[in-house]
């Protein structure tokens, strides 16, 4: 009978049940592995082993490659249509324009190059989760050894306070509890004794083995080792999360889409117009440079940097909240979630063990239970507060809560000896001198500690308490003749004096924040590695239904629930803190990872990290999130009515068979400096009142057919202001038609900006946006210096304005924001609607 492992750079399939380790006896796994019980292995048989299955350590990740990525940040249809742009401009002798556009372009690529780039760190940090030294048997020599020369067959020798360094099956044991949290999400210490297991028993309750990366809090153990490296379950865990990858964001896609869209009328544009011109015998190179125009026109070149600045501002705001995001698209990602699947531990809880409930048996009293939980325990008060076992540590707490003091206690009397707790007795008992007498005192599981002298109404309340997924401590006392053996018989005579039920409470915020998800249209799982009767507790609790509860969920599950919930259309967050979260955390839309008690594995592979581990915080990243997308809906539009207005203008001039109303580098001054700053103070806008009682936004459409209706009229009137400003200096006989165009096209949107940030509400009803203020106040100082002085005025293609063609231009670029300042009046007078209640989008 063969244990399976794992040779290097290879992975094979999982064992079979009747060969899985924690099935076999000690002694099978022994003669499978070619070890010894005590001796372990030779020290040459290490060396070949070694050299045989490779370095105890998951597979390195393969760096992404960082030329694919670099060139697939020129693959987008808007980047491709501008760098067609910028060639054709330079080919052409137009090399202010062609290199203006090139500069755009690459400045855009080296942001979404360093984004994609830093998202791929998640895999290798897994590395840092395996312990980096080990004990060890060889050749019946026990031994300190570097935890990657660990091999299958290595005899582990493990004790309290140490990381195991790789899977191993026990052999023996000693009071030993570990904590599995990392890789199962059991909240509690895990009771491990060398018994085998069924085949089929969930890696949570495999009591009989050890794994890679979990924690030894009490005991100690010797233990083979079955597997190393990539073949322990968190190097399945490291697979698992390189394979992970998370699908484009709600953002992305519809970007996407528009970019596309765009393309499409772009080139249709360029084409045609150009077309037009060579059919009337212009020369080939103004019918190039006129496409070039009509191109740049088309596109807002500052989208994607705007997109990425108000996508940093939003992650400014979160970390002010408490939400460090490490990937920028998920700030908007995070406003479209419609599901949250939340771990339990640390998340909804606290991930402090607290005791729930005292209930003394008769003629007793709480403070008199809790002494003798104290006396029972090994942890001790330290300067800092107290260290050992978390559920000791969590009794002696409660009873210095309470008026007891545990130093006191323990220096009232002298310990003679100490029955430390097993996987077989599941108690532990102390012997104290106290005068001429000899006390007794224990604590473990009920059914055990009352055997002897059994409470039928302390039964009863401890399975009621279990059955709410609380854990149950029994605490017995009495006295011991002095000539009495100090072992474990003395148990046998002692009277059960109470019960003490143990959780992980919630915290304080959870269920109100569960219930704001539920409000704000989100769905709520809760996933854990917790016990079923514990999870389905917690979750009422929390007022999450049962069928929304996961227990026992391993890495895999998680994965394909995550899988599954995509595959519905759904926009999914993930929450967790340990590396058995790491391959959903990664697979998410978001991830969520905790950042003060969560792993580096976990926090690496997720999108976002918070500082205070609170499910609160992430319902609060939520509105942030809406409140960002809200506004990046706004200043898109701002942007696209430009281009809208800027079409029109080309269109209607060339279609007349007039000279181009604007040079190229105005058009790219508009949809960049005059533009840009205004679009990024949008991202400033203060949210909605109804920004977290609404339904998440569904699907890849960026706006509904009315707003683009509202958009194409907007971009309308902007153009038909800008083709009245080119008539007009064509009118007055000089040289300023082509300044004033780009003056009226520039200072309507300056205008026009105020009216986009609701399609309800007056400009003037609207709270406040000082950013928006200063940066129209810039924009417009900007345009006045490119109109106005000399230097200006060759590289910019304009000239100054006198009076009456200044006065002109600002009374046309007035017109759009005021008509649709009306319209908006007009809309809620028909309504019968107070606009003041309308939601501000």
């Amino acid at each position: 009978m063969a244990v399976h492992t794992t040779r290097r750079n290879e992975r094979a399939e999982r064992p079979t049940p009747a060969a899985a380790p924690h099935v076999l006896t000690p002694a099978e796994v022994a003669a499978a592995l070619g070890s010894n019980l005590k001796r372990g292995l030779d020290d040459e048989d290490a060396e070949q082993r070694l050299r045989e299955y490779g370095l105890n350590r998951p597979h390195e990740a393969t760096r992404p490659p960082y030329l694919k990525l670099a060139l697939d940040q020129l693959l987008d249809p808007l980047v491709t249509l501008l760098l067609a742009a910028s060639i054709v401009s330079i080919a052409i002798g137009e090399t202010v324009e062609g290199g203006a556009i090139a500069a755009i372009l690459i400045v855009n690529a080296i942001l979404g190059f360093w984004q994609e780039a830093s998202a791929e760190r998640a895999v290798r940090s897994l590395s840092r989760s395996f312990t980096q030294t080990a004990q060890v048997v060889r050749s019946g020599r026990e031994l300190t050894v570097d935890a990657e020369t660990v091999v299958p067959g290595d005899l582990l020798a493990t004790r309290e306070g140490e990381r195991v360094a790789a899977d191993a099956r026990l052999i023996n044991t000693n009071a030993l509890e570990v904590d599995e949290s990392t890789l199962t999400g059991e909240s509690l210490p895990v009771a491990k004794h060398p018994v085998a297991v069924a085949a089929a028993t969930p890696l949570a309750e495999r009591t009989s083995m050890l794994y890679a990366g979990t924690a030894v809090t009490r005991g100690r153990a010797h233990a083979l080792v079955c597997a190393t490296g990539p073949s322990t379950e968190l190097g399945d865990i490291e697979r698992l999360t390189a394979a992970a990858r998370p699908p484009a964001t709600p953002l992305e896609r519809r970007l996407a889409r528009l970019a596309r869209q765009m393309v499409v009328l772009g080139v249709l544009l360029t084409v045609t117009l150009a077309g037009l011109l060579l059919l009337r015998g212009q020369p080939v190179h103004e019918a190039f440079l006129l496409g070039v125009a009509v191109a740049v026109a088309a596109v807002p070149e500052g989208l994607a940097a705007t997109v990425t600045a108000a996508l940093a501002l939003g992650g400014r705001a979160m970390a002010r909240r408490g939400a460090i995001v490490t990937r920028l698209e998920a700030i908007e990602t995070l406003g479209e979630t419609t599901v949250i699947c939340s771990d339990k531990t640390g998340t909804l809880t606290q991930n402090v063990i607290h005791v729930a409930a005292v209930r003394p048996a008769d003629g007793f009293d709480e403070r008199e239970v809790l002494a003798a939980a104290v006396l029972a325990s090994a942890a001790r008060e330290t300067a800092d507060g107290f260290s050992g076992d978390p559920i000791e540590v969590a009794l002696l707490r409660t009873a210095a809560e309470r008026g007891l003091s545990p130093a006191a206690l323990l220096a009232e009397r002298e310990l003679l000896h100490e029955i430390p707790f097993d996987s077989d007795r599941k108690r532990m008992t102390s012997v104290y001198a106290e005068g001429d007498h000899r006390r007794v005192f224990s604590k473990g599981a009920p059914e055990l500690v009352a055997a002897a002298r059994p409470d039928p109404a302390l039964l009863e309340a401890a399975a009621a308490w279990a059955g709410e997924g609380l854990r149950v401590l029994a605490v017995a006392a009495g006295y011991a003749h002095p000539e009495s053996p100090l072992d474990d018989r003395l148990e046998q005579e002692l009277d059960v004096i109470g019960i003490v039920a143990l959780h992980d409470p919630l915290r304080p915020t959870a269920a109100a924040s569960v219930a704001s998800a539920r409000t704000a249209g989100i769905g709520v799982r809760m996933l854990t590695g917790d016990h079923p009767a514990t999870a389905r507790t917690i979750g009422r609790q929390l007022g999450i239904p049962d069928e929304a509860v996961i227990a026992r969920a391993t890495p895999a599950e998680k994965l394909d629930l995550v899988s599954e919930l995509q595959a519905q259309n759904e926009v999914v967050a993930v929450t967790g803190d340990g590396v058995n979260d790491a391959p959903a955390l990664r697979k998410a839309d978001v991830g969520v990872a905790m950042g003060r008690g969560g792993t580096e594995a976990a926090r690496e592979a997720a999108a976002v990290v918070l500082t205070d581990d609170d499910f609160a915080t992430i319902v609060a990243a939520v509105a942030e999130g809406r409140r960002i997308g809200d506004n990046i809906r706004k200043f898109v539009a701002f942007l696209l009515s430009a281009n809208v207005g800027e079409v029109i203008v080309f269109a209607i001039a060339i279609g007349a068979g007039l000279d181009p109303p604007l040079a190229v580098i105005q058009v790219l001054l508009v949809n960049l400096l005059t533009d840009g700053l205004p679009a990024l103070a949008l991202a400033r806008d203060p949210a909605s009142p109804l920004t977290m009682v609404t339904p998440p936004r569904r699907g890849d459409r960026l706006f509904e057919r009315r707003v683009w209706l509202a958009l194409g009229l907007i971009g309308g009137l902007v153009g038909a202001a800008a083709t009245a400003a080119y008539l007009a200096g064509r009118g007055f006989g000089d040289d300023s038609a082509q300044t004033m165009t780009f003056a009226t096209l520039a200072l309507s949107e300056l205008l026009v900006v105020f009216s986009i940030r609701s399609s309800t509400l007056t400009a003037w009803r609207l709270p406040p946006n000082p950013w928006l203020l200063a940066s129209v106040a810039a924009s417009a100082a900007f345009l006045a210096a490119a109109v106005y002085l000399p230097q200006a005025h060759e590289p910019f293609a304009t000239v100054s304005l006198g009076l009456w063609p200044a006065l002109t231009a600002v009374a046309l670029a007035a017109l759009p924001a005021l008509l649709v300042e009306i319209a908006k009046l007009a809309a809620a007078r028909r309504s019968g609607v107070d606009a003041s209640t309308l939601r501000n989008r």
